[in-house]
């Protein structure tokens, strides 16, 4: 019996009141005062600064439902609780909750009756709930840290402050059943060229009659039985091997398809129906030999400010995702909630986040460890869409109470919850111990915060539940410190203070080259900021807020790191912003290149990446989505799961083919770099552009082949070939074309703020339902078109009188 639905709820109002109200289940309070009209349009400009009084107050939901029988084995399940919480069936406590990333049920044999059952949930201040606790050492507030909720709605310095309770997903009454299957670890054992051999491991949840038996069935993509056995069931536990030929392999989008396989399984008195993938994930670590390229690089890499202050590694190596033993150049971006509110997070904005994501070319999303395990159909899209996730266990930038036994026992129960519900996805990569608490440890020491955490509590249950799957204890992870750039995957994130420093304290002029220091083995946080469309900012902030000169919504909006020196991260992209594109010249001007700054950010750290594959072989961006309305945010895409200018720029870096150009040592090249598996060839053009003339200055033109999933040097030349046609009105670009190859690359030698360029608007010369033609009267490098649509292409560089014909998506 589902138990969701419209509950009461009792509590107090902002004046502390008693009042009553209806609550939605799954819901929360913030979600279900909404929704009566007691608090509203919570996103709006500062409104949210209105409603912290609600997590200071207690909430209590009631519901009554019929009963006109009872059987044995009742329990109540609750699939999320948030967070402090009593049980209450027909006047008798059942139980006491303190987690939100577990599953809880409570057995009420002897407390249910026939007729009417009354079931409350008392929900105490999360915030109360832990007053007087030590204070340890975590970022933006300290008290989270003992509570095992969501992290990031406590604030961040790209969400406001959320703290609320409730009932966030389902919850039911259920009648327990002898050989109930318990559950199922459903994976690939090996893999070759003519099978794939498959395990099942069954567990069974109660005693067994003898003579009972558990059938098999295995359906292959096409719908064929490709597998079926019936056995007897002997003891509580049994699996099996099954060998499946010519199997259909599983591979993330973009390097193949996406088959599933369904796997049944049937008892007398139950049945489990399992979606799984055949593939195989490895991941390649190997030490770079003296003399290679790689160790050349990350010698290189090592030397440098600020990257050679915290690499400390006298060996180096790789960090390749290989699936099915092809190497992977992983792209995508950090996912962290789409909505504040766990339980208002529609299936729908899921999959449309995650088809947006696979349209721009992303492959991997990194599960944050300030945010919570996602719902199922998170996990299920990523399946379906050939997504990779690597997933956090949640404990993100602090220091928690780890040898503290109620924080151990709680890890313990996240980590088997988690590993039983997500263990049979194809898409899920591996899993990390924590964000960023374990930063300046190493494999070596054990005196680091996070490693009681990782090794005591996580990695047991893990190896147990999911043996199959890497564990690594935090993330960064791997050399000496974890966050280095030589070893293992790096938080760019993490040389936060040193970039800001660079911003406030230089004039950027070599920014190009500056950013160029930041090459690591596996990115897994490449942070860059920048406003979302004009669009969606009128949605939260009015038109006086986004363009005139008090920027304190936007501000607001923007939040900030305490931890950055002397500036907020607002100042921080109005500086960078200024400094590489000039001076504002009204508020849609700051807008502009607030926009841009995201888009060459974008642009600089997703080619830089692929010029150096495979001494890089992954960016992972920080961050994919947002969690609220954020102005000078971290995210590609905004919180109205509406692209960004810089989801184009990604779009655009990101395609399977595309040319790069690079300036060093006195030589500009081309690269063509290619991350399809198939070799390409095509044709290119180098030119100097006189953007204000419209002319070509000087160009050279060159044919290129090159070899499936690798980057190469396709053209070099002197660059003082080149550098004498450079002036304030000129920009290198490169066409480079082919058999569905088509890409546009852009050189600038210092700042675009050293060009005279005039940032005029994009003018639409049709507009229909399937397609819109633009042009511009001067030069831009990044065109930014602010329409309802997802466009084929946007954010582009758009010659002076150039004519492009862009194809419409679909409406956002």
């Amino acid at each position: 019996m589902l138990l969701n639905g419209i509950w009461s709820v009792r509590g107090k109002d902002e004046k502390g009141n008693v009042i009553e109200f209806k609550g939605s289940v799954p819901g929360c309070v913030h979600t279900d005062m909404i929704e009566e009209g007691i608090i509203k349009d919570i996103y709006y400009r500062d409104n949210s600064e209105k409603i912290r009084w609600i997590e200071e107050n207690d909430y209590t939901y009631s519901r009554s439902f019929y009963l006109e029988h009872i059987e044995e084995n009742a329990r109540l399940e609750f699939d999320g609780l948030d967070t402090y919480a009593e049980i209450i069936l027909n006047g008798v406590t059942i139980g006491n909750t303190d987690n939100m990333h577990i599953p809880y049920a409570f057995l009420v044999d002897g407390i249910l009756k026939e007729g009417e059952n009354l079931l409350e949930v008392c929900f105490r201040s999360p915030v109360k709930e832990v007053e007087g606790k030590p204070s340890l050492p975590a970022a933006f507030t300290n008290e989270r840290v003992h509570t095992r909720r969501i992290q990031c709605t406590y604030g961040w310095d790209w969400v406001d402050r959320f703290v609320t309770m409730g009932i966030f997903r389902d919850v039911r009454l259920v009648f327990g059943k002898a050989n109930e299957i318990d559950n199922v670890y459903v994976y690939t054992k090996d893999v070759n060229s003519d099978y794939a051999q498959v395990k099942i491991n069954v567990e069974l949840r109660e005693a067994i009659r003898n003579g009972d038996s558990v059938s098999f069935e295995i359906t292959a993509p096409d719908r064929k039985v490709c597998f079926s056995k019936s056995r007897t069931i002997l003891k509580d536990s049994l699996y099996e091997y099954v060998d499946v030929k010519n199997p259909k392999l599983w591979y993330p989008a973009g390097y193949g398809a996406q088959p599933l396989y369904t796997l049944k399984i049937t008892t007398p008195s139950s049945s489990e129906i399992i979606k799984f993938g055949i593939r195989k994930i490895t991941i390649l670590q190997a030490v770079d030999e003296e003399g290679s390229i790689e160790k050349e690089i990350a010698e290189k890499i090592k030397s440098a400010d600020p990257v050679k202050n915290f690499d400390k590694n006298s060996d180096t190596s790789s960090f390749i995702v290989l699936v099915n033993d092809v190497r992977i150049m992983c792209k995508g971006g950090n996912w962290v909630p789409c909505e504040p509110f766990p339980s208002a997070e529609a299936p729908e904005k899921i999959t449309r986040l995650l088809e947006l994501a696979v349209d721009s070319g992303a492959n991997m999303l990194r599960v944050w460890g300030g945010g919570i395990f996602e719902r199922d159909e998170f996990y299920n899209e990523c399946d379906r869409l050939g997504i990779l996730v690597t997933q956090d266990f949640l404990m993100a930038c602090g220091k928690y109470p780890e040898s503290e036994e109620w924080f151990s026992s709680a890890l313990k129960e996240e980590a088997k919850a988690a590993c039983l519900r997500l263990r049979n996805h194809p898409c899920l990569a591996w899993w990390s111990g924590d964000n960023e608490n374990a930063v300046m440890g190493n494999e070596n020491i054990t005196e680091f915060d996070g490693y009681i955490a990782a090794t005591e509590s996580l990695e047991p249950v893990v190896t147990k539940y999911d043996p199959e799957r890497y564990f690594l204890p935090s993330s960064p992870y791997g050399g000496e410190p974890f966050c280095s750039a030589t070893r293992g995957t790096t938080h760019c994130t993490y040389y936060l203070g040193d970039i800001f420093g660079y911003v406030k304290d230089t004039d950027m002029k070599d920014y190009r080259e500056y950013f160029s220091r930041f090459l690591f083995r596996f990115n897994a946080e490449q942070g860059v900021l920048g406003m979302p469309f004009v669009s969606s900012l009128k949605k939260f902030m009015t038109d006086e807020d986004i363009f005139g000169d008090d920027t304190y919504m936007s501000e607001f909006h923007t939040k900030n790191n305490p931890g950055l020196p002397v500036h907020t991260i607002y100042e921080y992209v109005d500086i960078m912003s200024r400094k590489i594109f000039g001076e504002f010249k009204d508020g849609a001007d700051r807008v502009l290149k607030m926009q841009m700054l995201q888009c060459d950010w974008v642009r600089l750290s997703l080619e830089l990446a692929r010029r150096n594959k495979w001494y890089s072989s992954g960016i992972i961006y920080w961050m994919y989505n947002d969690c609220w309305p954020a102005a000078n945010g971290w995210s590609l895409v905004d919180y109205y799961a509406a692209p960004k200018p810089s989801y184009y720029a990604f779009k655009r870096a990101a395609k399977p083919v595309i040319g790069s150009i690079y300036e060093e040592n006195g030589v500009v090249s081309v690269y063509a770099c290619n991350d399809s598996l198939t070799e390409v060839s095509g044709s290119g053009k180098i030119y100097v552009y006189d953007f204000i003339k419209g002319e070509n200055l000087w160009e050279d033109a060159f044919d290129f082949s090159v070899n499936a999933n690798v980057s190469e040097k396709v053209y070099s030349n002197d660059f003082e070939a080149v550098n004498k046609y450079l002036s304030e009105t000129t920009i290198i670009l490169c066409d480079i074309y082919g058999d569905d190859i088509s890409d546009r690359a852009m050189f600038v030698k210092d700042r675009f703020k050293d060009l005279d360029i005039n940032y005029c608007d994009v003018k639409i010369l049709k507009d229909d339902d399937n397609e819109i033609t633009v042009s511009a009267d001067e030069f831009l490098p990044y065109a930014v078109i602010d329409v309802p649509y997802l466009l084929e292409d946007n954010c582009f560089v758009l010659k002076k009188g150039e004519t492009k014909t862009i194809k419409k998506i679909k409406r956002l």
